[in-house]
């Protein structure tokens, strides 16, 4: 209950020697809220994998479980996951809250024009929509919230997700298992034969998994996906990479979405400071303007940052970007003709935001290489 009050998305218990350290991972950052004696972890640990239905008599091996906890009315899935340390299981449980984590389009975090750009992206009856980033930067809440955005009772919307994080009305969801069960590609396979109108496929991993969605985008479904690379760009040559070809993906891909999260800043303690020589050619300035800090207070706890935005860049296919597509990956001359159709990177879009005073320098700089093109 303390965990979800404070917003948090994941609890860690963490055995160390003596003592068992409690941690919450917070807008993105772990806090220590405590520490207690070695002796009550065997307990806590035989508890909490009793209440999430996994063996206890096996600590040798990971384990993955889930529970539901209820907060007042609040309907709050728990899902755990045990590692066998020196010291003992190391627990993680990630708190799968629905009203804080199933947004709209629109309460996501990104500037209006990315929103803009991704709702005409959404409006192409069919292609492959890639959202790209690293590894917690927010690619499944999007892809849920583009999926919310467009569903409706006259579409069969179809997913394949490892594992089903949120369940959602009007919408057919499948966990895909290395061990004992289907896998992505044997998946996509079964899901085409469900006359399905969209495809969500949880990542894109392998080339087999890259060939049956590009598959069903030329059989007129539209299909979403997440993709690991840096930027919007790098997603074509790390599918090309994975066997599909450029005249393959000319004209199915509709759009690739890059993100990645920054905290922002507390509204309540937020104050204009000075900015120096150095911040102003990191932000583009010529001469410095204003920046805004947080010193902290009690409703951010003291950290200075209260809830997170997505900093992102959109790449829209269309006839032209295609056909320059069919002759070269290459970032250059694909990244110009973006930009003269209204591509902003990411940077800029960082840059934006902290003289817009959304969010500090110093946490952009966490996320976002500003050091591009000065």
């Amino acid at each position: 209950m303390d965990a979800v009050k404070r917003e948090a998305s994941d609890i860690h218990f963490e055995p160390e020697g003596a003592f068992m350290r409690l941690r919450y991972r917070i807008d993105g950052i772990l806090s220590q809220i405590c520490t207690l004696h070695t002796t009550y972890w065997p307990a806590i640990c035989v508890r909490l994998k009793v209440m999430s239905n996994m063996n206890i008599a096996e600590s040798r091996r990971p384990q993955n479980g889930r529970m539901t906890f209820y907060v007042g009315s609040r309907e709050i899935d728990l899902r755990v996951a045990s590692h066998p340390t020196v010291h003992g299981e190391n627990i993680v449980v990630r708190i799968l809250d629905k009203n804080r984590s199933l947004l709209s389009l629109d309460e996501l975090g990104y500037s209006e024009d990315v929103i803009c750009q991704i709702k005409k992206a959404l409006q192409r009856p069919e292609g492959i929509f890639i959202i790209t980033g690293p590894t917690g930067c927010g690619k499944t809440t999007s892809l849920y919230s583009m999926l919310s955005h467009i569903s409706t009772l006259q579409l069969n919307i179809m997913t394949l997700e490892e594992p089903v994080e949120y369940q959602l009305p009007l919408i057919r969801q499948s966990d895909v298992r290395d061990q004992g069960g289907m896998d992505f590609t044997e998946g996509v396979r079964s899901i085409l034969r469900q006359d399905p109108d969209i495809i969500l496929i949880g990542e894109i991993r392998d080339s087999s998994t890259a060939q049956m969605a590009l598959r069903a985008a030329m059989t007129g479904h539209q299909v979403f996906s997440t993709l690991h690379t840096n930027d919007a760009l790098g997603s074509l040559p790390r599918l090309i990479d994975l066997g599909l070809t450029r005249p393959m993906l000319a004209g199915n891909v509709m759009a690739v979405v890059a993100q990645r999260l920054v905290r922002k800043l507390c509204s309540l303690c937020k104050r204009e400071t000075k900015m120096s020589p150095y911040e102003a050619i990191l932000l583009g300035l010529k001469t410095p303007h204003r920046l805004f800090s947080s010193k902290g207070c009690e409703i951010c706890r003291g950290t200075g940052y209260r809830g997170r935005l997505a900093i992102a860049e959109i790449l829209v296919f269309d006839p032209e970007l295609d056909e320059l597509l069919i002759s070269t990956s290459s970032r250059t001359p694909l990244k110009t003709l973006a930009q003269k159709k209204g591509y902003i990177p990411m940077e800029q879009d960082a840059r934006h935001r902290v003289l817009n005073g959304d969010t500090s320098l110093e946490e952009v700089l966490t996320a976002v290489d500003l050091r591009q093109g000065m």
